[in-house]
């Protein structure tokens, strides 16, 4: 008995470890991919968020023109590499799940993608194009903006993957109310403490500026209120 149970998490690990190196696999292909075209995606980057600024980039360090479009390209690859490391992850689980548990794991991991893709989206479009904006408009008029292209990607990558985490909001409350961890009444009662979290998380998660803590508490919380809309408490069987 014991042999065969050793057998069975050798074959699991083994299962596992080919899972991961898959998944690694996949990013270093996406980075390949991506690579050659490293100086296009950090123009097109740079178009979509300084919107109308006129923002100008500079190199202080000498490796930064060679650095920041690589730390792009491996930050775009992450970004790609995640629906597929779900499908491995859901995968591998799948044999130990009831039918109902896939069913969700695999519901929930499509909205999920469909959240973080719209977060990344927001903050692209939306939030980095304004968050600069206020900080030149608070500038003296004639302050020409120079920022130095690693400190301006790092800011950028810092405020996307904060919202596409952000975005996750529902999930996690309907995971709370259809697993039973928390009545759905009770989470309501907690509205007010709901929402000063979110502006604590806004000040962890974004640059030091009111603007990116507004722009992602009040999203945060709004997702929050249709995760409580959608979510209802799992039916227990008939006795």
């Amino acid at each position: 008995m014991t042999a065969n149970n050793n057998k069975s998490l050798i074959s699991h690990f083994s299962e596992l470890r080919q899972r991961i190196i898959r998944v690694a696999i996949f990013f270093f292909i996406c980075c390949i991919c991506f690579y050659p075209f490293s100086n296009h995606l950090f123009e097109y980057l740079l178009e979509i968020t300084r919107g109308s600024l006129n923002l100008e980039l500079i190199a202080i360090e000498v490796a930064s023109p060679f650095l920041a479009p690589l730390r792009l390209v491996l930050f775009l690859s992450f970004l790609l590499t995640i629906p597929y490391f779900v499908f491995q992850s859901l995968s591998f689980m799948s044999p130990g799940l009831y039918e109902h548990e896939k069913n969700f794991i695999f519901t929930r991991s499509i909205i999920g993608l469909f959240l973080f893709l719209l977060g990344v989206t927001f903050s692209v479009s939306i939030v980095v194009p304004n968050v600069l904006n206020f900080f030149q408009s608070v500038g003296p008029d004639s302050l020409s903006v120079s920022t130095d292209i690693s400190k301006y990607l790092g800011f950028t990558m810092t405020i996307i993957a904060s919202f596409g985490l952000a975005f996750q909001v529902p999930l996690f409350v309907n995971a709370l109310i259809y697993f039973g961890i928390f009545d759905k009444e009770k989470i309501k009662s907690y509205r007010g403490v709901v929402l000063i979290a979110m502006f604590f998380f806004g000040m962890v998660l974004t640059p030091p500026d009111v603007i990116s803590q507004i722009l992602l508490a009040l999203p945060m919380y709004l997702l929050f209120e249709i995760g409580l809309l959608l979510s209802n408490e799992k039916k227990k069987p008939s006795s």
